[in-house]
């Protein structure tokens, strides 16, 4: 029964996160349905994959899904090839970086990272078959949002993606996010604790008391760019990576990000204006970096 024990750098990681980085030879979609099937447990009980993990906690496979025969050199070559002209160039337009151990794409909102139900296009597919070794899967070490532009990096290796796995999880990355948001907010920082909870709109992050048992503590400085008598243009520093953090804290201290159809007005802009706009990093082999994706369409128009 393969098991790993989650690191005090990981605490309060989402499963699935938890997952691609400890057992990447899990495929992204076989990950809901061992958790449908009570497969994956956390501490002996059955698991979701987008519960927050706790330090300390022992995830296991209780059952190893049978992996398909390998395939042959040739084949999964033909796979790569196969991907279209049209894709390959859309996907070398995104790219901000590239090296002997990842990838840094600047994604355009309305690009899921992973496949999903309803996901006709998603970059986790258009990677792999993007690459051109057959060795090993290259592998996201963050998630964004599909309406979320900016900057995203993808390790080409199993080891890269453990040790920027961790680095995302803790505190080790610096991020700074762009956002157009209603009205003018007043405060620097924002401490609300969150937790995801169902409601009439189906399953949202709340605020929450910070001592409820699934609070989890969210803080998220914030600083004005450029305003408008509508809109502010803010720049967001998140000290916490807690699902949808931005947007729902934004929404909550009464300023929603434009375009947020879950915790805004999607009527308010054509997009969700909200940009991964930097990032500094530590790159396993070549120091610290720092990245930027430039301002989409519409973020200087203030």
């Amino acid at each position: 029964m393969p098991s790993r024990t989650v690191h005090l750098s990981e605490n309060g990681m989402r499963l699935d996160r938890f997952m691609r980085i400890h057992f990447p030879d899990v495929p992204f979609g076989m990950v809901s349905s061992l958790t449908r099937r009570g497969k994956l447990t956390v501490d002996d009980c059955a698991a979701q994959a987008d519960q927050s993990l706790k330090a300390g906690q022992v995830v296991s496979i209780a059952h190893r899904e049978k992996q398909p025969k390998a395939a042959d050199p040739s084949k999964m070559r033909a796979r790569h090839e196969a991907l279209s002209d049209a894709d390959r160039s859309f996907v070398q337009g995104m790219l901000l970086y590239e090296d002997e151990d990842i990838f840094i794409f600047d994604k355009p909102s309305g690009l899921a990272v992973h496949p999903g139900s309803k996901i006709t296009r998603d970059l986790d597919s258009l990677l792999v078959r993007y690459v051109s070794s057959v060795v090993e899967r290259p592998v996201l070490a963050h998630r964004l949002d599909k309406d979320t532009s900016g900057v995203l990096v993808a390790a080409k290796r199993k080891d890269i993606a453990q040790a920027l796995g961790k680095a995302f999880a803790g505190r080790d990355v610096e991020k700074e996010y762009r956002a157009i948001v209603s009205g003018k907010p007043t405060s620097d920082i924002i401490d609300i604790a969150i937790a995801k909870k169902d409601t009439p709109k189906g399953g949202r992050m709340v605020a929450v008391d910070p001592k409820a048992p699934d609070a989890l503590s969210a803080l998220t400085r914030v600083s004005i760019v450029a305003t408008s008598p509508a809109a502010t243009h803010v720049a967001l520093f998140p000290e916490t990576g807690r699902q949808h953090q931005l947007r729902v804290h934004m929404a909550l201290v009464g300023h929603p990000i434009l375009g947020d159809a879950l915790y805004g007005d999607p009527a308010s802009a054509p997009r969700l204006m909200l940009h991964a706009y930097r990032l500094r990093f530590k790159h396993p082999s070549r120091g610290w970096m720092n990245i930027e994706a430039p301002l989409p369409q519409g973020f200087e128009d203030l």
